[in-house]
C-alpha cells in the first residue's frame, strides 16, 4: 500500500516507538492518506520485534481534530452538481475503521499522549487505545452532531460502555465539549494530568511496560478484544451504513459549509 510517510513520523527509542501525526495545519485531520499512513505506520511497528510499546501522539501540540472537513467539502459539493464523489463513502470509513481495528489487533499496548484537542475521529483513536492520558485542561469533544453525522470509527460502541447510556447520548447529540479532566474523571480515558506532568507521565508508563512481559501484554490485549470489544467490527459495519445515508443529506452539507465559513448551520431535518 502506497503512502504518504511525511504525515505519521515514527520514531523508536529504549524499545518505545513513537508515532506521531503530522499535518498540523489541519489539527492532524484524519484525511484518507493520513488514515492510510497511520495503518501502515502502526504495521511497520508491528513486525518490529524491537518495539514493545506504541505511543500515539499529534504534531503541534494538538491530538488530532478528527475528519478532514476540505475532503467533506468535495464530497457535498459534488453530490449537489449530481455527479457520484471521486471516492466511495463506505470504502473511505473503512479506511478509517482500519486504523482502529489495526490498534486494537497490535499485540503492543498503545498509549494515546492526548494534547491540546481531540475531536470526533480523534476520540475514537484515544477510545481504541489501551491506555489514553491527557492534558486536563484538553479539550475534547465528539463532534460528530456538529457536521450532521453520527459518530464514527467505533465511538458508538467503545464511549457508552465507559460512561453510560445518558453521559454518552448527552454528548454524542449536543456535541457539547469537554476537558480532559471531566474525560478521565468520567472512566472515558485512563487519566488527566497537567501540561508540565502529562509529558513525564507517558514516559514513565511507556518505560513501565517497555520493561514488562510483553507476551502476557499480548494476550491480555487479545482477551480483551473477546469480551469488551467483541461487537466493534459490527458496530463500525452499522456506522459506515449511518454515514453513507447522512453525507447524501442538506443538513451535512449546510454543516459543512457553515464550518468553512464559520458561521453558525442551520438545520431544517432533511
Amino acid at each position: 500500500m502506497k503512502y504518504d510517510a511525511q504525515l505519521v513520523t515514527v520514531t523508536t527509542e529504549h524499545h518505545i516507538a513513537t508515532l506521531t501525526l503530522n499535518d498540523p495545519p489541519k489539527m492532524n485531520a484524519l484525511s484518507i492518506p493520513m488514515a492510510q499512513a497511520l495503518t501502515a505506520a502502526l504495521r511497520q511497528v508491528w513486525r518490529d520485534p524491537e518495539v514493545r510499546v506504541v505511543v500515539l501522539r499529534g504534531a503541534g501540540g494538538k491530538f488530532c481534530a478528527g475528519g478532514d472537513l476540505t475532503s467533506m467539502k468535495r464530497r457535498v459539493d459534488a453530490y449537489r452538481e449530481g455527479r457520484e464523489p471521486e471516492s466511495d463513502t463506505r470504502a473511505n470509513m473503512w479506511c478509517l475503521n482500519q486504523v482502529i481495528l489495526t490498534i486494537r489487533d497490535l499485540p503492543k499496548p498503545v498509549i494515546a499522549w492526548i494534547e491540546g484537542a481531540a475531536a470526533g475521529g480523534g476520540m475514537s483513536l484515544a477510545l481504541a487505545c489501551d491506555f489514553s492520558l491527557a492534558e486536563e485542561e484538553a479539550k475534547m469533544v465528539f463532534a460528530f452532531a456538529g457536521i450532521a453525522l453520527a459518530p464514527d470509527m467505533g465511538a458508538s460502541v467503545m464511549a457508552p460502555p465507559r460512561i453510560g447510556f445518558p453521559r454518552a447520548t448527552e454528548l454524542f447529540m449536543t456535541g457539547r465539549r469537554f476537558s480532559g479532566r471531566e474525560a478521565a474523571q468520567w472512566g472515558l480515558i485512563t487519566a488527566a494530568y497537567s501540561a508540565e506532568e502529562l509529558p513525564g507521565a507517558v514516559a514513565v508508563l511507556a518505560r513501565r511496560l517497555a520493561a514488562g512481559p510483553a507476551q502476557t501484554y499480548g494476550e491480555i490485549k487479545r482477551r480483551m478484544n473477546e469480551t469488551v470489544f467483541s461487537g466493534l467490527s459490527a458496530g463500525m459495519a452499522q456506522e459506515v451504513e449511518g454515514a453513507a445515508r447522512l453525507t447524501r443529506t442538506a443538513d451535512h452539507a449546510e454543516a459543512v459549509d457553515a464550518f468553512l465559513e464559520k458561521r453558525r448551520p442551520v438545520f431544517h431535518g432533511r
